[in-house]
């Protein structure tokens, strides 16, 4: 998808997979083992979600990461918001003159497309996972 960077779609991976963990604590090379990310790349981008609240840490041998608050409270929006720099209503620069509404109207286009709950992102993914292929 072009308006999602790497990292906006490795972090929505990462917070898939700490969804899937049941609110257990899980390593970084763990997570990135099972979304495929690199691990220096992931700890930039856990972070950046714990910065933003959706994801906290704890440290320790027996330490990790896990969502911050249950995943049906977070949206694919607040994710990609976290990570993405265009995504956020605060953006001025896009925001200006003759296409004022027109950057407006986008906005809320796409703000409405991502509002899906992490849940719900689950769900699609499992009602639709005859079409991954899984290898080993």
């Amino acid at each position: 998808m072009a308006i999602i960077s790497t990292k906006g779609s490795y972090g929505l991976t990462a917070v898939v997979i700490l969804a899937q963990g049941d609110n257990q604590l899980l390593q970084i090379k763990d997570i990135a083992s099972k979304g495929d990310i690199p691990q220096n790349y992931l700890e930039q981008i856990l972070v950046l979600l714990k910065k933003a609240g959706l994801v906290e840490s704890i440290r320790g041998a027996n330490g990790g990461y896990k969502l911050a608050k249950d995943k049906s409270l977070i949206t694919v929006y607040e994710v990609l918001d976290a990570l993405e720099c265009c995504l956020s209503e605060s953006d001025s620069n896009t925001k200006q003159g003759l296409l004022e509404p027109f950057w407006s109207y986008t906005q809320k286009q796409i703000k409405g497309i991502f509002l899906l709950s992490i849940k719900e992102l689950e769900e699609f993914l499992e009602e639709n996972s005859e079409h991954i292929m899984f290898h080993i």
